[in-house]
């Protein structure tokens, strides 16, 4: 297997070169047969929206179907628009398939040995074409991507049909322009506008992604606070770590013991977060009160908020802000693992003397050749 390989799939081993580049060859077809039909579904969307939009306006008397239609706008509307939010799931459920088959492309020729790292100039790593790394490619490329035009066209069309249904069957709340707001419309928006977007970007989070995580990382932008990117990918390396460690057969238990006695003696009864320690640490800041409560400049840090810190938020930046989106991700990462997998992260993870990350290089950095890791 390549160093290459060897880095993302260190618990993989090639045996059936040929059975893999089989694999590899239906994976890729699959991926650019869903492609296609992404493509084509989209423009049908679109095409029947756009059938649709014209039928509610004014109907001409004389035209049984369209006056029919007219008569029973909001029933018709309200039929359109839950028939817009299975269709909006399919959709998600489809561009998860190619995500997923994306991936399977590019851990497969991963373990093939192609990696066009050294050209990505020419085919870009962040796409399929060129990429190293499968969690380069993700379910939600952002709004403003080809992937997002069923949930934008879904979205314009049924809120449109919605305002011809709706803009005679209720009070107006406001005009702007030439058109006006009934009060029907304003509900009914709210309720589009929602169901949609909580169907189309919940359904495209990550194994470890969530919603309350996607609100943190979009405050973090508000306040120019910097998160490290791809946190899928940083969890799988810290992961890899301690599966490491346990291929190994490193005995840390006594470590664990002592970091808990030290860094974090409540370990197992908080929930990521020691307010008390947060508070004596705010106290220890300002000068007057550390003298007279004579404290020791400290951080209030739980184990739990180091390991948040190290993986995810970059240092050199403003402290107070930090120290804010830290317990914000502690509680997000508290539940995505138990107290015995974050233990075993921080182990594995964290940031050791002399700028060493992880048990397993800090026994190779400080501890000689001689030195058994099962002892």
């Amino acid at each position: 297997m390549e160093n290459k390989a060897e880095q993302y799939f260190p618990t993989y081993k090639l045996y059936e070169r040929d059975v893999v580049l089989i694999e590899f060859e239906e994976a890729q077809k699959i991926a650019n047969g869903q492609t296609k039909v992404y493509g084509q579904l989209t423009n049908i969307l679109l095409a029947i929206v756009t059938i649709l939009i014209p039928l509610f306006f004014e109907p001409d008397k004389t035209e049984n179907t369209i006056g029919i239609i007219n008569a029973n706008a909001i029933l018709i509307a309200s039929i359109i628009f839950l028939s817009g939010a299975l269709l909006l799931r399919y959709f998600v459920e489809l561009q998860k398939q190619i995500t997923i088959n994306a991936r399977k492309v590019i851990t497969l020729r991963t373990l093939l040995g192609l990696d066009y790292g050294a050209i990505h100039l020419t085919l870009p790593n962040w796409r399929v074409e060129g990429a190293s790394n499968p969690f380069a490619i993700r379910y939600f490329n952002g709004w403003l991507r080809f992937e997002s035009t069923p949930f934008w066209v879904l979205l314009v069309g049924v809120n449109t049909i919605w305002w011809l249904a709706s803009k005679e069957k209720s009070p107006i709340l406001l005009q702007i322009l030439n058109y006006e707001i009934t009060l029907t419309f304003f509900i009914g928006n709210i309720i589009i506008c929602t169901t949609y977007l909580y169907l189309f970007r919940s359904n495209l989070n990550d194994k470890h992604e969530t919603n309350y995580l996607n609100i943190v990382k979009l405050m973090c932008k508000v306040f120019r606070l910097k998160l490290l990117e791809n946190f899928e990918y940083i969890l799988y390396r810290a992961k890899l770590a301690y599966i490491e460690l346990d291929r190994l057969q490193i005995n840390y238990e006594p470590l664990k013991k002592h970091l808990i006695e030290i860094e974090d003696r409540d370990f197992y009864k908080n929930n990521g977060v020691s307010y008390k320690s947060l508070l004596r640490a705010t106290i220890s800041q300002i000068p007057i009160f550390r003298k007279k409560f004579k404290y020791i400049e400290s951080g209030g840090s739980t184990i739990t908020m180091q390991l948040v810190r190290t993986l995810f938020i970059p240092s050199n930046q403003n402290r107070f802000k930090r120290k804010i989106f830290e317990v914000l991700l502690t509680k997000w990462i508290t539940f995505q693992f138990t107290k015995d997998e974050i233990i075993k992260l921080y182990i594995a993870s964290v940031r050791y003397e002399r700028g060493v990350i992880g048990l397993t290089n800090a026994i190779k950095y400080f501890l000689s050749e001689r030195f058994d890791p099962r002892n």
